[in-house]
C-alpha cells in the first residue's frame, strides 16, 4: 500500500500535469493512487477534457460508490451522460445530485480542494432539460420554474430567460474546465522530507573487552553478571533456636 506522502506527492504531480495540458500524463499519475472519491473525480474530469464521456461517467460512478454523499460527482456524471445523449441516465444522476444537496441551496467545495460551488438551481435546471429531452414537458417546466426561485448569483439571472424560452437552445451547467480537486499547499509543503537530525553524529567507541561497538563502560552482559549469582550466599546467618525441653 502506498504511503500517504507518496499519494500526496502523486496527487500534486497529477494536478501539475493537468494544468500543463498533459492530460494523458495526468491519467497515468492519478490511476495508481485512485483509492479515494476525490481522485476518481479528478480522473473523470481529465477524461471529460479528453472527450471520453463514457470513461468519465464510469469514473464519476466510482467516486460516488466511495462517497455516496458527493453531490458534485453525481452532477458531473449527469453532464457526461448529457454529452452521450443518454438523458435517462443523466436525469437519474441529477436527481441524485439534488437529493444529496440535502436541502441546501449551495454546497461550497472550496475548503475540500475543489474551487466550485454547486447550487440547487443549477441541478434543477439541468434536470429540467433532461425532462424536456425525454418529453416530460410538465415536469421539465416545473423544475425550471423552481430553478428561477432558487437563484443565488447574478450569473443565474439567465434562468429567467430560459424559462421564457422553455429551455430552447439551452445547455447544461457544468464544472468549468480546469477545475479539479487539488491538495492543500500546506500539506504538500509539510510532506517534504525533513532532516531533523541535521549534521549531528553518534560517536561509537570500541572497547577491547566488549564484543560490540558502543559507548565505553561495562557491557550489558557485564552489568547483568557483576552481582552475586547465589543469593543465599550473601544472606546474614540466622541464630540457632535451642530446642524446647
Amino acid at each position: 500500500m502506498a504511503s500517504l506522502k507518496y499519494e500526496l506527492d502523486q496527487w500534486n504531480e497529477g494536478v501539475i500535469a493537468f494544468d500543463q495540458g498533459l492530460y494523458e500524463d495526468a491519467l497515468e499519475i492519478f490511476e495508481p493512487i485512485a483509492d479515494s472519491a476525490k481522485i476518481h473525480f479528478n480522473i473523470g474530469v481529465v477524461l471529460t477534457t479528453l472527450g471520453d464521456f463514457e470513461g468519465a461517467s464510469a469514473s464519476f460512478t466510482r467516486a460516488t460508490n466511495l462517497d455516496q454523499f458527493l453531490a458534485i460527482a453525481y452532477f458531473q456524471n449527469g453532464v457526461a451522460n448529457v454529452a452521450l445523449e443518454d438523458y435517462g441516465k443523466a436525469l437519474s444522476c441529477f436527481h441524485d445530485a439534488f437529493l444529496y444537496l440535502r436541502g441546501n441551496m449551495v454546497i461550497d467545495y472550496t475548503q475540500l480542494g475543489l474551487d466550485f460551488k454547486l447550487y440547487s438551481c443549477q441541478v434543477l435546471f439541468n434536470r429540467a432539460l433532461c425532462y424536456l429531452e425525454l418529453g416530460e414537458h410538465d415536469l421539465g417546466m416545473t423544475d425550471m420554474w423552481r430553478a428561477t426561485r432558487e437563484k443565488q448569483t447574478k450569473a443565474h439571472d439567465m434562468l429567467d430567460q430560459a424559462l421564457r424560452d422553455k429551455g430552447q437552445d439551452c445547455t447544461v451547467f457544468t464544472v468549468p474546465q480546469g477545475v479539479l480537486y487539488r491538495p492543500a499547499e500546506s500539506k504538500v509543503k509539510n510532506a517534504k522530507k525533513k532532516d531533523y537530525l541535521g549534521n549531528s553524529k553518534v560517536i561509537a567507541a570500541l572497547d577491547a573487552k566488549d564484543a560490540f561497538s558502543g559507548f565505553q563502560g561495562k557491557s550489558a552482559w557485564q552489568v547483568q553478571m557483576s552481582g552475586p549469582t547465589n543469593v543465599a550466599a550473601v544472606e546474614e546467618p540466622r541464630p540457632m533456636t535451642p530446642p524446647v525441653a
